[in-house]
């Protein structure tokens, strides 16, 4: 596991990955747009996506590796990372109020867990058929259908599958033809109709915080297994252990919300289910340090988050009146205010461009993304919306910690340039 230990902190930060944390030749980026180092330059209203690794969390998994560094041997070096992994288990099952009814397992990405949940469930029934029912592609992770049906999800052997079981798909749409959210008893009623129809056992995503925010299904069919994917993390911790006591595998990150670097990903999975506790792979360096990293910037959260709702409205107000008040950029329905919790609260806020008389899809705003974080403003990967794509500005927990959106006034600055300029313009300028 530790074979081939990385002499710096940087590399060891991107192990145990795939080609996503890559970082690229001369751009010293990943494809992510995000360094491996902190970088106090960049403008980050990406969280919904990936961020930038903080100073202080990347000081906390650099203490930890040089720990690592100085170990006397390989097996000192084994048990201190096994000791790491069991602490950052511990305070998951702590934080989201799930000591007792669950097991913390950690992966190498939300992505990872998504598979991991999957293959515990398929293992229950020995390897009878599944369906798994999950949003559109487009509001979940790139790689999360594949996963879900037990698949490969990156790489030369995408698409492969990873276990016995026979896992067919179906998704269900959550937004309409113009971009807008369809009602919430449309969507559960497509998710029924989903669970009636699926061949074999079906297993439903319960979408906790999909790409653009949304929640879906808001109430799962009745007798359906589920998987709740809250990979965004913008959840409260309560509802949390809500779900695990339903006996439903929780699938979380210290990324995206919590501003982690990329790839930490973890299964809070129920003690009740016959498939807890089975014996599997212990978590990687590279998973470790990313998530020791993510931790550290929980546990700074954590104690400003009772002020978190008054900031996130402020802002969210703020971002979204500016988006209004550009008649080159279309307000795209989000998340409704549903409770006092800051995560019943929106924290994405998604747009459409125009060019001329068309909207600009989610494959025309990627050179746009691509220029305005190579300019220092990033800002979560487009997204697509049906006939048109959405780009994203996400609050994340460093914001809600300082009390402050980082670098406000440039990023509202880079949002009125869009509608100064003319899209193709800038298209153009990004190749």
């Amino acid at each position: 596991m530790l074979k081939g230990f990385p002499r710096d902190l940087a590399s060891a930060l991107t192990s145990g990955g795939d080609s996503r944390l890559d970082i690229g030749g001369r751009s010293g980026l990943n494809k992510y747009l995000c360094p491996a180092l902190p970088d106090l330059g960049i403008v980050c209203a990406s969280s919904c996506t990936a961020s930038p690794i903080e100073q202080s969390s990347f000081d906390a998994a650099a203490a930890f590796f040089d720990a690592l560094s100085g170990a006397v041997s390989a097996r000192s070096r084994l048990l201190l990372l096994q000791e790491e992994a069991r602490r950052i288990e511990q305070f998951l099952l702590r934080y989201f109020a799930a000591d007792g009814l669950a097991e913390a397992i950690l992966c190498p990405s939300g992505t990872d867990a998504v598979l991991t949940a999957a293959g515990l469930l398929a293992a229950e029934h020995g390897g009878a058929p599944m369906t798994a029912i999950l949003p559109s592609a487009s509001e979940t992770g790139t790689g999360v259908p594949l996963a879900a049906c037990g698949r490969v999800f990156e790489g030369p052997c995408r698409g492969q599958s990873t276990m016995p079981t026979e896992i067919g798909m179906v998704e269900v749409a959550l937004r309409g033809p113009d971009g807008a959210p369809l009602p919430v008893e449309q969507v559960d009623a497509a998710y029924a109709s989903a669970v009636s129809a699926a061949p074999g056992r079906a297993v439903v995503y319960l979408t906790h915080g999909t790409k653009t925010g949304l929640i879906a299904p808001h109430h799962p069919p009745d007798g359906a297994e589920v998987i709740v994917d809250a990979c965004q993390a913008r959840i409260d911790p309560a509802r949390v252990g809500a779900y695990l006591r339903r006996g439903w595998p929780v699938v979380l990150t210290g990324s995206k919300f919590f501003g982690g670097p990329a790839f930490s990903g973890a299964v809070l999975f129920p003690l009740a289910r016959p498939t807890a506790g089975l014996d599997r792979t212990a978590p990687g360096l590279g998973t470790v340090l990313r998530w020791t990293a993510a931790v550290e910037a929980m546990e700074r959260f954590s104690a400003a988050a009772g002020k978190a709702a008054w900031f996130l409205d402020g802002r969210v107000a703020a971002i979204t009146s500016e988006i209004a008040a550009n008649p080159a950029l279309v307000p795209i329905g989000g998340l409704a205010r549903t409770g006092p919790h800051w995560a019943d609260r929106p924290s994405i806020v998604t747009f459409g461009v125009r060019d001329g008389g068309r909207t600009l899809s989610a494959e025309d705003l990627k050179p746009i993304h691509e220029r305005l974080a190579r300019g220092g403003v990033l800002l979560g990967q487009p997204v697509s919306l049906g006939a048109f794509g959405g780009l994203r500005v996400a609050i994340g927990a460093r914001d809600l910690v300082k009390g402050a959106l980082g670098g406000a006034d440039r990023l509202l600055e880079a949002i009125r340039e869009l509608g100064r300029a003319a899209a193709g313009s800038l298209a153009v300028a990004a190749e």
